[in-house]
């Protein structure tokens, strides 16, 4: 083992994202430890793909612009398609609800939001339901190429000498004398000098860090699409109905769409579907979009959301462990800002501190 060796639990977005920017800052005994067959099956892989940088907390909101411009404009060579898909992001509002979205907009003045009359969304999508009065636009946000992501910045990482090791399962972190010695995995014992945290809602099982973990708590969020509609456009924007907690995009000729619930649950209950919230999705579709009430489901599924307790991200070195390193705690904005906090992750790792102006912000220290 070379003295430097990086071990990041986890190859979703978190740990790729990490991995790539930890070789482009000259490491290159990196290893990528994944427990499942194939890389982001987990909240990678079951999200909704939304570019949303229209964030209400502003630190947030500045992290995910600066990430979203990454995507736009990745470095020459990083991927092979585009990553976005500018179709546009809608957050709406009906009267009620016209304050929040405002106080959205105005706390962040330099995000690009136009605020306007609902009536430009209706222009576009003539078949929701009345009832909006006020929306918050921006035309560069759209959907992300999720897995062209995940896989551009895992074949960064390993063109630099980074290395994926699929099946693999974390069991336990293992330190001596205030410093971690490397990790317990299936296939034994694997020794690193430094180990990054950053294997999602699993983030959350104190019992596998062995007195060294963190408050946090993976959350369930159920998604659907519907078969094909004729109604659908595939250029409609992303529409996200402030107050109503409902949002939907276009997705293989019909709908993709959720009812934003949240219900804590274990990592190994983060896969499982519960149909009564299927339902309620269907019944929001039906207010928003009464034309196509009798959609049909083409398939559901539900993801996982993991939050720290004030909901920030949680991304830096652990002060009470040399060599103990977090990503992780990213809510739902795991995908969106993840050209960020694995640039941030990397700093830490390389030179054992980042400039970035949001790093205090993220650094795990908070929580103790």
């Amino acid at each position: 083992m070379s003295k430097e060796r990086v071990i990041i639990i986890g190859a979703g977005m978190a740990g790729a994202a990490t991995a790539y920017f930890c070789t482009v800052k000259g490491l290159r005994d990196v290893v990528l430890l994944e427990k499942e067959k194939i890389a982001g099956t987990q909240s990678t892989g079951r999200n909704a793909s939304i570019l949303r940088t229209m964030i209400p907390d502003p630190p947030v909101n500045r992290i995910a612009r600066e990430s979203a411009g990454f995507f736009h404009n990745p470095p020459e060579g990083f991927a092979s398609v585009p990553l976005v898909n500018k179709v546009g992001v809608f957050l709406a509002a009906r009267a009620e609800h016209a304050p929040t979205l405002k106080k959205w907009c105005d706390d962040n003045p330099d995000s690009g939001i136009e605020k306007r009359d609902a009536g430009i969304l209706y222009e576009k999508i003539p078949a929701l339901a009345p009832g909006l009065t006020l929306v918050g636009y921006n035309p560069d946000d759209g959907v992300l190429d999720v897995n062209e992501i995940l896989q551009s910045f895992i074949r960064g990482a390993r063109r630099r000498g980074a290395e994926l090791c699929l099946e693999r399962e974390f069991k336990s972190l293992e330190a001596r004398k205030g410093r971690v010695i490397g990790v317990e995995t299936s296939a034994g014992f694997m020794e690193a000098s430094k180990v990054v945290v950053a294997n999602g809602a699993w983030a959350s099982l104190s019992d596998t860090f062995k007195g060294y973990a963190l408050p946090l708590t993976p959350y369930r969020r159920h998604l659907l699409v519907t078969e094909p509609l004729p109604q659908v456009r595939p250029g409609w924007p992303v529409v996200w109905i402030v107050g109503e907690e409902f949002y939907f995009r276009p997705e293989s000729g019909g709908l993709l769409m959720s009812g934003c619930d949240t219900v804590k649950v274990t990592p190994d209950q983060g896969e499982n579907t519960d149909q009564s919230q299927v339902e309620a999705i269907a019944g929001k579709a039906s207010a928003w979009l009464p034309s196509m009430a009798d959609a049909r489901v083409a398939r559901a599924w539900a993801g996982m959301r993991t939050f720290a307790p004030d909901e920030r991200f949680v991304v830096g070195a652990d002060p009470r462990l040399e060599g103990l390193y977090w990503v992780a705690g990213l809510g739902g904005h795991g995908i969106t800002c993840a050209a960020v906090y694995g640039s941030v992750a990397a700093d830490w790792i390389v030179q054992g501190k980042s400039n970035h102006p949001a790093a205090a912000m993220m650094a795990p220290q908070r929580l103790l």
